[in-house]
């Protein structure tokens, strides 16, 4: 992923959607999308959308 992918994913996945819907828009598997958002330090939520404690 670009830098520029990874912003628009951080913006996506902050105003609540989720990582499959990122990654596909993106053209990538969620579970990318996921690993880049971690290295940003992003807190993720869980398959329910709770945020990890």
């Amino acid at each position: 992923m670009s830098e520029a992918q990874i912003d628009e994913a951080v913006q996506d996945y902050a105003a609540g959607q989720s990582l499959e819907k990122i990654g596909t828009r993106l053209g990538f598997d969620s579970t990318t999308v996921l690993k880049e958002l971690r290295l940003r330090g992003v807190q993720t939520r869980d398959t329910h959308g709770r945020e990890r404690r």
